[in-house]
C-alpha cells in the first residue's frame, strides 16, 4: 500500500510553486507580443467550433472557453479555443453531418 508522506507533499508543492514563479517571471520579463498571439472574433470562433453565437456566448459565460475584451470587442485566443476542446473516445462511431 502506498503512503503519502509529508515530505512528498512538500516536494510537490515546492515543484508547483517554483514552476508558477518561473512562469510569472518569464511572462513579466518577456511578455507575448501581439503579433505572436492569434486572435479570433466571436463570429470566426463560432465558425471554427461549428456553433452558433448564442452557444458561444453561453460557453463563455459558463467558463468553458476564455474570452478577452478590448473596448467593445470580444476576442478569443487560438490557444484558448484549442484548450476548450476535449478528447472523446466513443464506443460506437456514428456518421453524421459535419460543419
Amino acid at each position: 500500500m502506498n503512503t503519502f508522506e509529508f515530505s512528498d507533499f512538500e516536494k510537490a508543492f515546492e515543484n508547483a510553486f517554483n514552476k508558477a514563479i518561473k512562469r510569472a517571471i518569464e511572462d513579466k520579463l518577456f511578455p507575448p507580443k501581439i503579433g505572436d498571439i492569434d486572435l479570433f472574433s466571436r463570429s470566426n470562433t463560432a465558425k471554427k467550433l461549428c456553433i452558433s453565437l448564442p452557444t458561444l456566448h453561453d460557453w463563455t459565460i459558463g467558463g468553458i472557453i476564455k474570452a478577452y475584451r478590448i473596448g467593445n470587442r470580444v476576442l478569443y485566443k487560438k490557444q484558448d479555443i484549442e484548450d476548450a476542446l476535449t478528447l472523446i473516445n466513443p464506443k460506437f462511431r456514428k456518421e453524421g453531418l459535419s460543419c
